[in-house]
């Protein structure tokens, strides 16, 4: 019994903290965790997700008491796993597997990434068809494609250094801004700079924090809301600083 509780407390903090970390929203972390814990008929069973991390409690007249808390740190936005462990919970609830079996498939889940170059590759397609999407012609969308290569090379660094979103994109950003204004200079002196500086800044707008916000505070969890607010604000703020300062540099230089 006290092995099956540590299992379903690890669990639980394991779906909540996989679902942390591809953005979803902090009620429906803790609605999924909930289902799991409550899977097990203990008398306690509480959960509890900010935007930050998550926390289990397991408590039972016949177990000792249980606490589980996991710091999140790293986001991304993956909606095929958060649909994948909504998908683990509900099979645990209609006792199609056991939390055992749950626990390795969650394991498995959140080793399981894209290849890092097919990542790269897809980032760099994304900021060229923001470019499109924002009437750019072929030469808009071919810098906006070639210049996003430096995110890739940013989150790299960052996963070493651990700089943080702040200080991430305004290193990134200010090089693409100055490498565009170049190419305006001396390769395409037609080229629409402010449609592929737009197109490279939109992966890093903070739309699906401002979402989650908005959701999680009509919800009624104004801690996680708020801060999901103030974590938009931050991501804002450091889009425009990275580029005011590249077009500031680029004048410059150029």
């Amino acid at each position: 019994m006290k092995e099956y509780s540590k299992i379903l407390a690890d669990t639980a903090v394991l779906a909540g903290q996989i679902m942390l970390e591809c953005n979803a929203e902090s009620y429906r972390v803790e609605d999924t965790m909930n289902f799991i814990l409550k899977s097990s008929k203990f008398k306690t069973c509480e959960a509890y997700a900010m935007a930050t991390g998550v926390f289990v409690t397991v408590d039972d007249p016949r177990i000792d008491n249980v606490t589980v808390i996991k710091r999140v740190k790293n986001r991304e936005i993956n909606l095929n796993k958060i649909a994948q462990v909504n998908s683990i919970s509900r099979n645990i609830v209609n006792e199609e597997i056991d939390i055992y079996t749950a626990y390795e498939m969650l394991k498995n889940l959140k080793s399981n990434n894209y290849h890092p170059l097919l990542k790269s590759f897809g980032l760099m397609i994304m900021c060229g068809a923001y470019s499109a999407l924002f009437a750019g012609g072929f030469k808009e969308i071919t810098v906006a494609f070639l210049v996003a290569s430096i995110i890739p090379i940013a989150n790299s660094i960052d996963k070493k250094l651990e700089l943080g979103s702040f200080i991430l994109n305004i290193l990134s950003l200010i090089p693409m801004v100055i490498i565009i204004m170049i190419f305006k200079k001396y390769i395409f002196i037609d080229l629409n700079e402010g449609i592929s500086i737009i197109g490279v800044i939109m992966p890093a707008v903070p739309g699906t924090a401002i979402t989650n916000a908005i959701r999680d505070t009509f919800r009624g969890d104004y801690n996680s809301g708020a801060a999901r607010i103030l974590e938009a604000f931050v991501i804002a703020l450091s889009v425009a600083i990275g580029v005011a300062l590249g077009l500031v540099i680029a004048k410059g230089i150029l």
